[in-house]
């Protein structure tokens, strides 16, 4: 564990710095080294906010956020997490993540993230925003985003107590017929989990 003092190291690639930000206040005491960002001189306890701008559609690599067809998709296992924004980028940290999407209603109807679907609403110039939120700390490599127009497979599980699961599995459009064997697989493994991790319930 580093000194109280130490600069902050994060881990970053390929990414356009705009701004760096400490409890609101504009921050310059930072510099950018080969796939990191090191800022200097923070205070005990502090928020930090950075501004970042990033091409998924020039992101040949297929790490961090990239285009994939008509649609905007994630790969972050194992370090492409730092492609994305500046980050510790290591499986050792933990964080909750909220994510908010406000892209063109047309071109990305659904968005997807990890966790719980909490708000969503209409913008002006044709777009619309969701916020998911994760209840659960997890490393950034779990970190997941889609977006884009896709076939819709319903459905629901319910579970030992009686409690209804919603479930919902995206393909690609045209390719709804392939789905419900994934759904089966999907209802077997939660029933599976359910007898196998919580037999008396």
């Amino acid at each position: 564990m580093g000194a109280s003092d130490a600069p902050l190291r994060l881990n970053g690639e390929d990414l356009k710095l705009v701004s760096v930000h400490i409890n609101d206040e504009p921050w310059t005491a930072w510099k950018e080294e080969e796939g990191a960002l090191v800022i200097s001189n923070l205070p005990e306890r502090f928020t930090l906010k950075i501004i970042n701008e990033i091409s998924p559609a020039a992101n040949t690599a297929l790490e961090g956020l990239y285009q994939s067809g008509d649609a905007l998709c994630t790969q972050c296992e194992a370090e492409g997490f730092r492609h994305i924004t500046y980050y510790l980028d290591r499986p050792d940290v933990l964080a909750r993540f909220t994510t908010k999407l406000l892209p063109i209603k047309i071109k990305y109807p659904f968005l997807l993230s990890n966790g719980n679907r909490v708000a969503q609403g209409e913008l002006e110039n044709g777009r619309h925003w969701v916020q998911w939120q994760d209840p659960f700390p997890k490393p950034c490599y779990l970190f997941a985003l889609v977006a884009g127009d896709f076939d819709v497979l319903r459905d629901t599980f319910t579970t030992r107590s009686g409690r209804e699961v919603a479930l919902e599995l995206y393909v690609d459009r045209g390719n709804l017929d392939r789905a419900p064997w994934a759904m089966t697989s999907l209802k077997n493994s939660m029933k599976w989990d359910e007898e196998r991790f919580w037999p008396g319930v």
